[in-house]
């Protein structure tokens, strides 16, 4: 019955966002969406003029293409939102680089401030920082571990929220895919132990091997480009004669996933040697194809989780917020174990110039344009967007 009635209630909350505001609400909505998508004005409607704003967001814009997609999405919004926003690659590599990151930004006068922190004890000194300069910010793919960090941070008035993935659960889930198909041996690929994020995949992977009497045999961290990895896969290959995985568990290299399957291949290993990953490759179909690549678990788009986090802090810094209390959003991944879902997706995210969600739609998102967005619409926004990630 919950079940039932949180359906009904979900589709309700879409429906409402998706058509715009109700008629009582119309002289402060600039546009309304109809039935075919497009917008639709009527006379009476007035744009309803919103502060400017500029952003920084601590992620790179260019390279692979979930940064390029995320990006897109990312300026298309802002503009639409009459915002600015600006990107800086390498951010969330080291604390140093993340106070910087912050430190210059404040400097150059922005608004908002969007950073996935490397870790929790990075944050005291990001929230004393934005607190003095009166600077909003928001955190995307990370959770805040210390419950006193926690609490620390949730006091200030100018934290916002954050938006962020079970990845515990996620690292679980691919070592019992690789379970599945009799692999036992594994070699990790991960970022310097403290990475918030990868350390909890990490835990889920060493879970799941006590669970399926699986061994993490070997590892290899602070990965940071292509050669890196084959050095590392090239090592893991001639060291175990047992091996039956690599498993990337995160990595901040270009090429890192190419260079592992052609180590692989190098080895004349591809029969006994799979590779498994968190997150979608852009050689995603070809490595399936090869059948290398044998499960891969990671968000519908990388960049789902920032756009997100960054509608968030958007709204605040033009002065009507989703909410007066911080925000909290949890992104669910899902799993691709085979070619055929794997040219689906690449068909829906492999280009970057995919958009989540029509111009008309992205208005919508403007507190200004919608007063019924509220952070509850926002989840249940994520969840339909999960659900329906390949079709």
């Amino acid at each position: 019955m919950k079940r039932v009635l949180s359906g009904i209630f979900v589709l309700t909350l879409i429906l409402s966002l998706l058509t715009g505001c109700s008629s009582g609400n119309t002289e402060n909505t600039g546009t309304t969406i109809g039935t075919d998508g497009t917008e639709a004005k009527t006379a009476d409607q007035k744009s309803t003029k919103v502060t400017p704003f500029k952003i920084a967001v601590g992620l790179t814009d260019s390279g692979a293409t979930m940064f390029s997609l995320m990006s897109n999405n990312l300026r298309t919004f802002v503009e639409l939102a009459g915002g600015e926003v600006v990107f800086e690659g390498g951010v969330g590599a080291s604390a140093d680089a993340t106070i910087a990151f912050v430190e210059n930004q404040i400097a150059a006068g922005v608004d908002g401030i969007l950073l996935s922190p490397p870790a929790d004890s990075v944050l005291p000194t990001v929230t004393t920082l934005c607190e003095e300069a009166g600077v909003y910010w928001s955190i995307c793919f990370r959770d805040i571990l210390d419950e006193e960090v926690k609490a620390l941070v949730e006091s200030s008035e100018y934290y916002v929220g954050k938006c962020y993935e079970d990845e515990e659960a996620t690292g679980y889930q691919v070592m019992s895919n690789l379970n599945d198909l009799n692999v036992k041996k594994v070699a990790i690929i991960s970022m310097p132990k403290g990475n918030t994020t990868t350390d909890l995949r990490e835990g889920g992977a060493k879970k799941a091997g006590e669970d399926f009497g699986m061994e993490i045999i070997a590892e290899s961290r602070d990965i940071s480009q292509a050669s890196d990895a084959t050095s590392a896969a090239e090592s893991f290959l001639s060291a175990y004669n047992d091996l039956g995985a690599i498993f990337i568990v995160g990595a901040t290299g270009a090429g890192v996933h190419e260079a592992v399957a052609k180590a692989i291949e190098d080895a004349g290993r591809q029969e006994d040697v799979k590779m498994a990953t968190i997150d979608f490759p852009d050689s995603m179909g070809e490595l399936f194809g090869k059948e290398i690549l044998v499960t891969c678990s990671g968000l519908p788009s990388w960049g789902y989780d920032p756009f997100m986090s960054f509608v968030l802090l958007a709204n605040t810094c033009m002065g009507q917020p989703v909410s007066e209390e911080k925000v909290t959003l949890t992104c669910s991944m899902f799993d691709i174990n085979d070619l055929e879902t794997a040219s689906k997706w690449i068909n829906k995210f492999g280009d970057a110039s995919t958009l989540y969600y029509t111009g008309a739609e992205m208005k919508q998102l403007v507190k200004a344009n919608n007063p019924a967005l509220t952070a509850e619409v926002m989840q249940d926004l994520i969840e339909e967007f999960t659900e329906n990630a390949v079709n």
